[in-house]
């Protein structure tokens, strides 16, 4: 029998939403977390750019058509850059090792937010009872990239 996540991955168009609303999240969070970092309300990020602060908050939930260029605009008007990698959708990883080129599920903390990678599929995994054990969290070394770790929760 079928999750309902898994029906719903069947469709391609379910697919490309939910593809297309993961990296604007991500992209969103981004720059919300630059903010933060710099303690800069919406109204000061909009004074940098030259936009309202309306703008801004559509930008950050999304309700504004964030191109390439104006993500390129905000993260230079935040003293930043932005690198973008690929790799293939996690839904056609799905049940695969590590091993297999499957990114592990990361989470970063700060002050100001959490930051997660999470697709409704991890988020399906994880409240089916994957976890880590406290052992592969100690393999973690201070300093060491979690997202490389062959342990990363």
């Amino acid at each position: 029998m079928k999750t309902q996540h898994e029906v719903l991955m069947e469709d391609p168009e379910f697919r490309r939403l939910v593809s297309i609303e993961a990296l604007v999240v991500e992209a969103s969070e981004v720059i919300a977390r630059l903010m933060a970092e710099q303690k800069l309300s919406k109204a000061g990020l909009a004074r940098r750019l030259n936009k309202s602060r309306a703008w801004v908050t559509q930008l950050l939930n999304g309700r504004a058509n964030m191109t390439v260029r104006t993500l390129a605009e905000v993260a230079f008007a935040l003293d930043a850059e932005v690198e973008l990698h690929a790799r293939p959708p996690k839904w056609k990883l799905a049940g695969k090792p590590v091993g297999a080129g499957r990114q592990p599920v990361v989470f970063k903390m700060d002050n100001y937010l959490m930051e997660s990678p999470l697709a409704p599929e991890d988020l399906f995994r994880l409240e089916t009872g994957m976890t880590s054990t406290q052992e592969d969290l100690a393999s973690v070394k201070s300093g060491e990239d979690p997202a490389h770790s062959e342990y990363a929760a």
